[in-house]
């Protein structure tokens, strides 16, 4: 089970309607946990839980780059033979400096928030609601860039030809995200 960024009270709240039947609650907690991967793909970032990560690097210049974010914490910095590595500091900008090696390291850093962030909450909630709108018209799971529907004589047009189908946000939205909870995607070796 993936942890969704929203919860069912968050998208009962946003449609002003509840989910009380055991199926529908099944199918919107697998929509939000599946706009929470789309999201978390979208970000190479896990973001939310709060998680302990331990991976290699290679210092340059002094420096490693922590591959993910944001970090709470440098737990532990070891050196090629399995010894603590000495290192100036841990910076807010996601470098750890001042490492005296240009050996491989092995650091482990706890990373990710405690509560999922407001945006990321919203948005999944965004993604969720789409996605129900659709299904509940019987019009599958791939219909995001649907423009109108009409009931007689069924008809189902699409923006952009169906360009964003699926559970898709627009470019803009996207970069956004990405500025601000920018960080290299994680690699764990």
């Amino acid at each position: 089970m993936v942890d969704a960024f929203a919860t069912i009270t968050d998208l009962q709240t946003a449609l002003g309607r509840t989910f009380d039947d055991l199926a529908q609650v099944r199918q919107v907690t697998w929509l939000l946990e599946a706009a929470s991967t789309y999201l978390r793909d979208e970000l190479h970032q896990q973001i939310y839980p709060q998680a302990q990560a331990t991976f290699n690097a290679w210092p340059e210049h002094g420096q490693v780059r922590l591959p993910m974010t944001p970090v709470i914490s440098v737990d532990q910095v070891l050196d090629a033979t399995g010894n603590p590595a000495r290192f100036d500091e841990y910076r807010g900008d996601g470098k750890i400096t001042g490492l005296y090696s240009d050996r491989k390291v092995t650091i482990t850093v706890t990373y990710g928030y405690d509560t999922a962030p407001e945006g990321l909450k919203k948005y999944t909630v965004v993604l969720a609601a789409q996605a129900l709108i659709t299904l509940e018209l019987n019009l599958g799971l791939t219909a995001g860039g649907l423009s109108s529907v009409a009931i007689d004589d069924f008809k189902a047009a699409f923006a952009d030809a169906g360009a964003g189908t699926g559970m898709t946000l627009p470019d803009e939205v996207l970069d956004s995200l990405r500025a601000s909870y920018n960080g290299p995607a994680v690699v764990i070796a």
